[in-house]
């Protein structure tokens, strides 16, 4: 018993101490970028090393990865995906304003009996985009496409695995209340930790694993996977 909590207490620090090594070098390489050519390259190099990770504990459960090198493949996926993660950032920045948009015109128009079902409206096109945005990040880190197809496939996800995609939201909203319960959090762990939830729900569901991917996201097409970066 003292020898399992033992274990559970040492993968719970390399954990933490991972995720601020994650958080840190995120803010470095936002802020290298100038914050707003930066944030995005950042969070799709953020999820390309959960990635690396979360392969590297499938075919080494008990072997922790190291952070001997965790800085140089975090500044080669921010180089490699820059203008990839900016256009998709782009595009869910474009969704996001729109939606904000409409909200605000709905808001100070009298719209009468119309009004507030347009408002509830705009509240579930919210929640759902939230949950686009929390889903296209971690399918940019696996799928070699473009900002639409990603997009498409987020949306699929939400549809074909209803389950996988609710349990990621529920999961990223308790974070962000415990974030905002305990401030104090946020900047030690940041989008990290968001981050690794995502990536794991997505990763243990099988929706990621290469061998279940063409079933769970791809009905007419063979996704091109990222090349891996781990080896075997």
């Amino acid at each position: 018993m003292r020898t399992t909590f033992l274990d559970w207490y040492q993968r719970m620090g390399r954990l933490g101490l991972r995720l601020l090594c994650l958080h840190l070098l995120w803010l470095a390489w936002t802020l290298r970028g100038g914050i707003l050519l930066g944030t995005f390259p950042a969070t799709a190099a953020l999820y390309g090393v959960l990635r690396d990770d979360a392969r590297h504990a499938a075919r080494h459960p008990e072997e922790p990865p190291a952070l001997t090198g965790l800085r140089a493949r975090f500044g080669e996926l921010w180089r490699r995906e820059f203008g990839a993660a900016n256009r998709l950032g782009a595009a869910l920045a474009c969704c996001w304003a729109i939606l904000v948009l409409d909200r605000q015109v709905v808001e100070r128009l009298d719209l009468g009996a119309l009004g507030p079902v347009m408002a509830g409206g705009l509240t579930v096109a919210g929640v759902w985009l939230g949950l686009l945005t929390a889903l296209a990040w971690p399918l940019q880190s696996h799928f070699d496409e473009g900002a639409r197809a990603l997009l498409r496939r987020a949306l699929i996800l939400t549809v074909a695995r209803p389950a996988t995609a609710a349990l990621a939201g529920v999961g990223v909203g308790v974070l962000l209340c415990v974030y905002y319960l305990v401030p104090g959090l946020v900047p030690v762990f940041g989008l990290a930790a968001p981050a690794a939830l995502t990536t794991a729900v997505l990763w243990r569901s099988g929706v990621l694993a290469a061998r279940d991917a063409p079933v769970a996201l791809a009905a007419a097409e063979t996704p091109r996977l990222r090349r891996q970066a781990v080896s075997d």
